[in-house]
């Protein structure tokens, strides 16, 4: 089996075969998943900031390394917390779920690209609305092909696979939200995204 078919696979909820669930094999699919997921992103960079080329360009690297380093945030907090939480799964099957998670969360945003392209080229209203739809429902895909990627390996008591899937998907997202608030602008406009953590500042008066 290639590696793209493999990984859509799993994205799919299907388990390995046999010959393939080594160890070794695991951590290959685990590396080509996120390196999959890189050129996902510039694609999808690419076509939110294809008004501007000088954006676009700026998009082709500027989200790679947002995936990238987000992913890298997450991996020892989770796993550090899968080891000493005792977790009854094999680790490379845990971090191969959060890669599988992130190539098809990435791999929605790229299928979606050239129809938010589109958009942004003939309507000034729809075109901001979809892409930050279309991040939405990609993280929340994202989420939910990792936890089912997971769970099905489950050994043991679940509680804490429960608790290293929260901290893998907790770190991920909010190293994520900042380092796309520290590289803005990607969206040619100004998003909620813009200003990370930071969004969640509450006044003096308690409003946001």
């Amino acid at each position: 089996m290639t590696q793209l078919t493999s990984l859509l696979n799993l994205a799919c909820g299907q388990t390995l075969p046999d010959e393939d669930d080594g160890k070794a094999r695991r951590l290959q699919l685990a590396i080509a998943g996120l390196l999959s997921s890189l050129v996902f992103a510039a694609i999808w960079g690419v076509a939110v900031g294809s008004r501007d080329p000088s954006l676009a360009l700026a998009n082709a690297y500027k989200l790679p390394m947002i995936i990238l380093l987000s992913a890298m945030f997450a991996i020892p907090a989770g796993m550090l917390t899968w080891k000493l939480s005792g977790a009854q799964i094999r680790g490379t099957n845990l971090l191969l779920g959060f890669t599988s998670g992130v190539f098809t969360g990435t791999l929605v945003m790229a299928v979606l690209s050239p129809v938010v392209a589109l958009y942004y080229h003939s309507s000034a209203w729809w075109g901001p609305v979809l892409a930050q739809s279309v991040i939405s429902v990609a993280m929340l895909v994202g989420g939910l092909v990792f936890g089912r990627s997971v769970m099905k390996h489950v050994e043991g008591k679940r509680r804490s696979v429960i608790l290293a899937l929260t901290v893998f998907k907790a770190i991920h997202v909010a190293t994520l939200l900042q380092l796309i608030a520290l590289e803005s602008p990607i969206l040619p406009e100004r998003t909620q995204f813009d200003r990370g953590i930071d969004q969640l500042h509450l006044s003096p008066a308690g409003k946001q």
